[in-house]
């Protein structure tokens, strides 16, 4: 049943008379005279014609219709900030301590990062859940070209939120201009100051990881440094105690004390023998007494020497080469307990840091109230329309013209 009547809708369609042979005689009798009547009007008008209509009168007429007449007003809020660091005793400090690592950074923020950061998706989510963006673009004011769509996505929203803000930093005088865009002039103010706080709480954040990494940086430091200086003073220990010498620098001193009261000593007997010499017999019992006393001093002194040149425990190793070791145990020890009390000394300095602010953000022009609206460039848009079309025109008739010239040759 259902195909008859399928069926009957067709030849009820196509049957002379119908529908369709009907239409195709308004074709024909109707539109394609016209059609064609118009088209050969627009044809005499030439291709220059044309193509000025197209490329400059149809765009202007557009953008005038648009910009001129119906687009919405914007009012633009505007804000400058600098970033300020205080003056920090821990880059001082902890500075030599990074030396080794070819220099140190303070970490802290410049105007590049605030920028960087307000053109970020982060603070487009913060600023949307922080004063509802989405509400205040597509406010009643705004029309329906420039407002921002109900179902619009978060990657849709985030571009219009970068073609509502307009910021850059000027290196030269350390400041951040900030301009943001809204329909009507407490949004857009109201945009602007969530934008600043928001700015200042991340400045504010990475300060002070900043300040919590140079503290624990610190901190290791001074660990690292005490267990140096530990192991150290077990060396020179285990040394004392492996040759049973508490100080071989004091003994070294000491051995070389005696030997330069024996060689007084020896220098004054030498002195009397030549005396009793001029005259006494050579074999008498005062030279006998004088020439012994001498050779113990000698032999002494031989002894004493021998204490500097000759180790008993190891033979192969001289007191010497003991007191040289001794000397580099010490030197090392030396240089344990300075970067000990450096160590010390930042860690203090970090900690007294640690409470204050390093760096912080100071919006010292504040997001102002606009009293009249400033975008959009009404009179700059239509004419750039304008003149980019007849720059296009141009262009392309000198094209056209340049063809032309190369056929003919």
């Amino acid at each position: 049943m259902n195909s008859r009547f399928g069926k009957e809708q067709i030849d009820r369609l196509v049957r002379p008379g119908g529908p369709i042979d009907r239409f195709q005689i308004f074709v024909r009798q109707r539109a394609r005279p016209f059609v064609e009547h118009e088209l050969a009007e627009v044809v005499k008008l030439g291709i220059s014609k044309i193509l000025f209509i197209c490329l400059v009168i149809v765009p202007t007429a557009i953008a005038f219709l648009y910009y001129g007449l119906w687009a919405a007003d914007r009012y633009v809020s505007q804000s400058l900030m600098t970033v300020r660091t205080a003056d920090s005793q821990i880059a001082m400090a902890v500075g030599g301590l990074l030396g080794s690592l070819g220099g140190a950074s303070t970490g802290l923020v410049d105007g590049y990062v605030v920028e960087s950061y307000i053109k970020s998706r982060e603070i487009a989510r913060k600023l949307d859940e922080a004063v509802d963006m989405r509400a205040i673009y597509m406010a009643s004011e705004s029309d329906i070209w420039s407002r921002l769509s109900a179902d619009a996505s978060f990657e849709e929203f985030y571009d219009y939120y970068l073609n509502r803000i307009d910021v850059y930093f000027d290196s030269t005088a350390n400041v951040v201009h900030l301009d943001v865009q809204a329909y009507r002039p407490e949004d857009a103010q109201r945009i602007a100051s969530a934008i600043v706080e928001i700015s200042d709480d991340m400045v504010n954040r990475i300060s002070q990881q900043s300040r919590t990494d140079a503290l624990q940086f610190a901190l290791d430091e001074v660990s690292l440094a005490e267990n140096r200086l530990r192991d150290n003073r077990l060396v020179i220990y285990r040394f004392r105690e492996e040759h049973g010498d508490l100080d071989p620098v004091r003994s070294a001193e000491a051995i070389g004390g005696i030997v330069a009261s024996l060689e007084g000593e020896l220098s004054r007997y030498k002195t009397e023998l030549a005396s009793l010499r001029s005259y006494m017999r050579e074999d008498s019992a005062q030279i006998a007494g004088v020439k012994a006393r001498i050779a113990a001093i000698e032999q002494q002194m031989r002894a004493e020497r021998g204490r500097l040149t000759r180790n008993e425990d190891l033979p192969g190793t001289t007191y010497s080469d003991l007191l040289a070791e001794y000397e580099r145990l010490l030197i090392e020890e030396e240089f344990a307990r300075t970067a000990y009390t450096s160590a010390i000394s930042a860690l203090e300095v970090a900690r007294a840091d640690a409470g204050r602010k390093q760096a912080y953000l100071v919006a010292f022009v504040e997001p102002s109230l606009p009293d009249d609206p400033s975008k959009p460039d009404r009179l700059l848009i239509i004419m750039s329309f304008l003149v980019c079309g007849l720059l296009a025109y141009g262009l392309l008739m000198l094209i056209g013209a340049a063809i032309r010239e190369h056929a003919r040759i």
